[in-house]
């Protein structure tokens, strides 16, 4: 089995305008997909993010650290949550993917893990846990796996062992997919997609005291040299 991560793409405003009944029952749907995965085999982990305009951007511009507060909704959508699956093919990883309950104008992509583990309590102990995604920018995917290679081979070793909970690294965009709501049925599209400014190339979870000091941390590693980090809470159940 060759692991994926099924990332769902909230269109943000239309999640921020939908009645507290609708949105409650959007959670219990998204909580029964997992469940079956999970009673499936196939899941190794999931989370909801909290909304983008909580988090925090982290990038070194012309030798600064650079803070940005959110929203950071990139064509109009946000990485609102994650299920990391097992699937034999990217084809059956797609199948799974077009079950992941979302709204009509959020997106679904389907990118092969590289590599990665999470700790199995990762969600054991009270605190707060945070979701660092690793983001790159280039003109063509052939630069950006550059970028990511730099970034990957720069840090490796410098994770704080009290704070860090495991994480992954993504293929390139090129090897996955994208899942859109088309009139009443749902599209697949084969990637790259680089339309957006900054690609996620990985995702790694810190559990911390606050934002403040994840800000602080990122902000001296070569992730914000090469790229940015966008770090963002978990929503604990």
């Amino acid at each position: 089995m060759t692991e994926y991560l099924v990332m769902t793409l909230e269109d943000e405003n239309a999640h921020a305008s939908q009645s507290p009944k609708a949105m409650s029952e959007l959670i219990e749907e998204t909580a029964t997909y997992a469940n079956e995965l999970r009673r499936g085999g196939r899941l190794t982990d999931r989370a909801r993010l909290r909304p983008s305009k909580e988090g925090k951007r982290v990038c070194r511009r012309g030798g600064h650290v650079e803070v940005r507060d959110g929203p950071f909704a990139e064509e109009g959508k946000a990485l609102g949550g994650y299920h990391w699956v097992r699937a034999a093919t990217l084809d059956e990883a797609t199948e799974l993917a077009t079950r992941a309950p979302a709204l009509p104008t959020d997106a679904i992509d389907v990118r092969p893990v590289m590599k990665g583990a999470v700790r199995a309590d990762k969600e054991a102990k009270p605190g707060k846990i945070f979701a660092v995604a690793v983001l790159g920018r280039a003109e063509t995917e052939e630069a950006w796996l550059e970028v990511m290679d730099r970034i990957d081979e720069e840090t490796r070793g410098c994770f704080p062992e009290e704070w860090f909970l495991g994480g992954l690294r993504l293929e390139p965009p090129g090897h996955g997919r994208r899942i859109a709501t088309r009139g009443d049925g749902r599209a697949t599209f084969d990637g790259p997609f680089l339309e957006s400014k900054e690609v996620i190339g990985g995702l790694f979870f810190l559990r911390v005291t606050s934002i403040e000091d994840a800000v602080r941390w990122a902000g001296e590693t070569p992730f914000v040299t090469h790229g940015a980090l966008e770090i963002r809470e978990l929503w604990r159940t």
